[in-house]
């Protein structure tokens, strides 16, 4: 049994859709409409495409109310809130600019001052891929060393 599909589509209309379509999901789902256009039974496209009749029917459903923008997948959820926001991170990140922290002194430091306990990884991910912060190597200063030393050294 066919379910009756919208009117103000035609097959070469839902090909051109789906040769331009970049999302494999979505062409899919293009590819089981273009069936049931084509006059396959939605039981068929089911069988041959390896899913369900429901979920086929599902996509029939979605595809009337809304077109194209009915086959793309559903968001499930919200993204999970970081326990410190981007400016959180900035400042954590003036705060400790000259102090020479690696990784680990750093997810002490978070943890002391802000009480939350961030994996090694997650600093790395946060510090690194989202803040863009480069790599520096930690030189020891002698504090028994003149600021001038250096100066000094360059004039002899």
């Amino acid at each position: 049994m066919s379910k009756p599909l919208r009117g103000d589509y035609k097959v070469s209309g839902i090909e051109k859709i789906y040769k331009e379509c970049k999302d494999p999901k979505i062409k899919e789902r293009l590819l089981a409409i273009k069936m049931i256009y084509s006059g396959e039974k939605i039981t068929d496209v089911a069988e041959h495409l390896s899913y369900s009749h429901k979920t086929v029917y599902k996509w029939v459903d979605s595809w009337n109310e809304l077109g194209v923008e009915g086959l793309k997948p559903q968001q499930r959820g919200k993204p999970r809130k970081p326990y410190l926001t981007e400016e959180e991170w900035t400042k954590i990140i003036e705060e400790i600019k000259d102090k020479g922290y690696n990784l680990q002194k750093l997810q002490e430091y978070v943890l002391e001052t802000r009480g939350v306990n961030y994996t090694y990884k997650g600093i790395w991910t946060m510090v690194r891929r989202k803040l863009k912060v480069p790599y520096g190597k930690p030189y020891i200063i002698n504090s028994k060393q003149s600021e001038t030393a250096e100066k000094e050294l360059k004039k002899n």
